[in-house]
């Protein structure tokens, strides 16, 4: 996952509880979800991850069993389709990043979308310092309304709606250069390219890769150095297992008591082992090209194809 989805949740005293992902996508895994769920729990936060969206229909279905919020974290997935819909619009809150590296920005902020009224305008009220506000409106529940200093400023949202209007043509140059890459890599030996759902797109704001080593015969290693070394950027082997950073393995957030997980009543572990097919891609399996930081030319990505190819051919020998 993406570490601000979690940290987010600490932000307000509640606590992370980690589940596994679906290995083809690399979003959340509706099963793993269900099995984490406790009296305690409130929400489903659920990152898009890499530019597509997770399995949103379960996922929902499971949050209305539970009378559960969801929060769909579309940062890396705007534009996206699911099942004839925008991503971040299925859940009952959806988050937008518009910081420098993502596929439209504002150099850095973000916004939030829903349809429901009540969220909306707690939304607006935690944005701008909540509590001096909250009785001028006549708010009822002034709840987890503390508010911060989250306004944007004119200068961003004019260049935020000028960024939108380029957001199809943006996602466009994307996918064609990822499709290429999917054209051109297919056929090299223990290399998984990326799955898409049926009904979504993706906007690959990383291509992700699997690499079997076995019936590769070289290490994920060795072959990403080579690429590297071959020219190819952006390039990067495994991710963030966000569960195995310290501030959740040492369980400092606030203070050095432990809260507030001294708070919870019940142990959360967040021990190796908690997501293992997250877990077995991040240590040997996954490779990743951060395309949001790159608008490649055809040529470029026939490059990039010329170099995998140059280095399968001589992989073993790595």
């Amino acid at each position: 996952t993406m570490s601000a989805s979690a940290t987010a949740i600490l932000v307000w005293n509640a606590i992370p509880v980690f589940a596994d992902i679906d290995p083809n996508t690399f979003n959340l895994d509706p099963d793993s979800i269900e099995k984490n769920i406790s009296r305690r729990t409130k929400a489903i936060m659920v990152p898009d991850i890499f530019g597509q969206a997770a399995d949103l229909t379960k996922i929902m279905a499971i949050a209305k069993k539970h009378n559960l919020k969801v929060i769909e974290d579309a940062a890396q997935a705007p534009g996206a389709m699911y099942k004839g819909r925008y991503v971040g619009t299925v859940a009952d809150i959806g988050v937008f990043s518009l910081n420098y590296h993502k596929h439209i920005q504002t150099g850095e902020g973000g916004m939030c979308v829903t349809n429901d009224k009540r969220l909306a305008e707690r939304m607006r009220l935690i944005r701008n310092h909540g509590e001096v506000v909250a009785k001028d409106k006549d708010v009822g529940s002034i709840v987890n309304i503390i508010g911060f200093n989250f306004r944007m400023t004119e200068i961003d949202a004019a260049i935020g709606i000028e960024q939108l209007k380029k957001l199809q043509g943006l996602l466009k140059a994307k996918v064609r250069s990822a499709d290429r890459l999917t054209s051109g890599l297919k056929g090299l030996e223990g290399l998984t390219p990326p799955f898409v759902q049926n009904g979504c797109t993706h906007v690959y704001y990383v291509y992700p890769l699997v690499l079997d080593t076995d019936k590769a015969g070289a290490s994920r290693y060795r072959i990403v150095r080579a690429l590297i070394a071959e020219g190819v950027p952006n390039i990067f082997e495994g991710y963030s297992l966000i569960h195995q950073l310290p501030l959740y393995q040492k369980k400092i957030a606030y203070g050095t008591g432990g809260y507030p997980w001294s708070a919870a009543g019940r142990n959360i572990s967040y021990r190796k082992g908690i997501c293992p097919k997250a877990e077995e891609l991040h240590d040997h399996t996954f490779i990743g090209m951060e395309l949001c930081k790159s608008n490649y030319t055809d040529r470029e990505v026939d490059l990039v194809i010329a170099a995998f190819k140059k280095v399968w051919a001589n992989r073993r020998e790595l």
